[in-house]
């Protein structure tokens, strides 16, 4: 099963590309390039217990992520983002490393409501280009499957204060993976944060956010040990460093999970709009 408890951490790593409510303006491109990384020898069990991986496993997940966001209209927008994982599982049994371009996601944006409080539907299809191998002991950089997920959105800014405040829900459905034959459940998304410029050139925000899985089923049969749920908090800092370029700092921290790895990501960012 060290497959599967692998890929329980790609999502957890999957940045958002995403910023509330808000959609670019006609003609405008945002392009973010990421790192994330999460060291960690802990997870949390099918009980939510948080205990050590068994046969004092040990996890390593370095990523980097594109994200480029483009505004066809002042209201809609489309979106795709790529990620590169270098995954490295050790234990007792074996050492695991893993390098490659993850799984392709693609979507859309629609401003169905332009202010003071803002609203938008979304929709993101994720793509299985990710090498996915059905292999317990290798590693895999693409969960070998298609999801399809919509979110709405609502932000209002809090201008003339520097400050925002933005919520988010969606649900995405998840295909069976043909290859293993499950079918990992389905899930909410959801996630709430706010933001507020503490010097000319520096915002903090802090957002907390969740995804709860529903059943998953192997054959048909349900699969309890592979059904996810994950909350973290995650503090951060932007630092605009030009009218055009902002630095970004966060360490999302779980606080409580199922069938999930547990411990602090670490997530630095530059995103630059053109």
């Amino acid at each position: 099963m060290i497959a599967a408890a692998i890929l329980l951490l790609l999502p957890s790593l999957q940045d958002d590309a995403q910023a509330g409510g808000w959609t670019l303006s006609r003609g405008t491109t945002w392009l973010r390039t990421g790192f994330m990384v999460q060291i960690t020898n802990d997870r949390y069990f099918i009980d939510g217990r948080r205990i050590p991986y068994f046969f004092e496993g040990h996890n390593q997940t370095l990523a980097a992520f594109v994200d480029l966001r483009h505004g066809i209209s002042d209201r809609l927008e489309a979106a795709v983002q790529l990620p590169f994982f270098s995954i490295s599982f050790d234990d007792f049994a074996a050492e695991r490393n893993t390098t490659g371009i993850g799984d392709l996601r693609v979507g859309l944006r629609y401003n169905v409501l332009p202010g003071p409080i803002v609203a938008t539907l979304g929709a993101t299809v994720k793509f299985p280009t990710g090498e996915f191998v059905n292999d317990a002991e290798i590693v895999p950089v693409g969960e070998g499957q298609y999801d399809f997920e919509i979110t709405a959105e609502i932000a209002r800014s809090l201008w003339p204060r520097p400050g925002y405040v933005t919520a988010l829900i969606g649900y995405r459905w998840r295909a069976a993976n043909k290859e293993t034959g499950i079918h990992h459940g389905n899930e909410v998304l959801w996630s709430f944060e706010a933001g507020y410029g503490v010097a000319s050139r520096i915002t903090l925000k802090a957002l907390v956010r969740g995804l709860h899985g529903l059943e998953t089923t192997s054959f048909g049969l349900p699969l309890r040990s592979l059904e996810r749920r994950i909350v973290y908090m995650e503090p951060g800092v932007m630092v605009e460093l030009s009218p055009r370029r902002t630095l970004e700092l966060s360490v999302p921290l779980s606080i409580s999970g199922q069938n999930w790895p547990a411990g602090p990501v670490f997530n630095i960012g530059v995103f630059q709009t053109f």
